[in-house]
């Protein structure tokens, strides 16, 4: 009998001990290529971020994928953790906590390479054009109480990017990178040399994850995930990670 009790005690501390070093957080974010997708190697560069940084304090992040509007709703709601690739906006901030910057994301202007047009920076001078924009997307502050501009709103990117090739917008906002990579890797030849973007930026925004207040633990995940964060940043796995994927630190 007590040889059953101290093995009963022995399995229940390993299993006890397994469930403890079984931290997982539950991560919603959406296909945004070539920052993240379901079908890239480790989910892209951003969930290869963050489950850098939450491996270093023995958590595994979980991801699932989703629009953006309905990553926002679910996250909100506290049925996953956190949000991956959220740019800040106060409006956000009343509902989500977020976490310390992981990574930049440049946000400019596309146009048609056959427009004159030229900007300077100045919100007003884009007064006359039509402007294509995704629903739910941040781009900026100052753009985004710009009620004067006319936006037109869009899915997603590559609706956008279509809008600009049939001269249905004038100009579209889209992070350089994703851009960049929707002109090269999802259009046809012969609509791959049409567009091109500004050279000034219109805002660079910073990707936080952004964690739900209605999840109990949300402070105590949201503090791991900034402490890894810490980690990999000075011992350089992050730089490696930027640099593996073509990004710039």
């Amino acid at each position: 009998m007590k040889k059953f009790v101290i093995v009963f005690v022995v399995w229940f501390a390993f299993m006890t001990e397994g469930i403890a070093a079984e931290k997982t957080v539950t991560i919603a974010t959406l296909n945004w290529l070539p920052y993240s997708g379901r079908f890239l190697p480790n989910y892209g560069i951003a969930p290869e971020l963050v489950s850098a940084a939450y491996a270093r304090k023995g958590y595994k992040a979980e991801y699932n994928f989703m629009a953006w509007t309905k990553v926002l709703e679910e996250v909100r709601e506290g049925k996953y953790d956190a949000a991956a690739n959220a740019y800040y906006t106060d409006e956000r901030a009343k509902a989500y906590l977020f976490s310390d910057v992981y990574m930049d994301s440049p946000i400019v202007f596309y146009k048609r390479k056959d427009s004159r047009i030229r900007w300077n920076g100045s919100l007003e001078e884009l007064k006359p054009y039509r402007i294509g924009i995704v629903k739910g997307y941040a781009n900026g502050p100052e753009f985004d109480k710009a009620d004067f501009l006319d936006k037109r709103v869009s899915k997603n990117e590559i609706l956008n990017i279509k809008k600009l090739i049939l001269k249905q917008a004038d100009l579209i906002v889209a992070d350089k990178f994703v851009g960049h990579y929707l002109i090269n890797e999802k259009l046809p030849e012969h609509e791959k040399d049409i567009l091109e973007p500004l050279p000034i930026p219109l805002y660079v925004n910073k990707l936080h994850l952004i964690f739900s207040k209605k999840v109990p633990d949300a402070q105590q995940k949201l503090e791991v995930f900034n402490n890894g964060l810490k980690e990999i940043i000075k011992d350089g796995t992050l730089e490696r990670i930027l640099v593996k994927y073509g990004f710039e630190k």
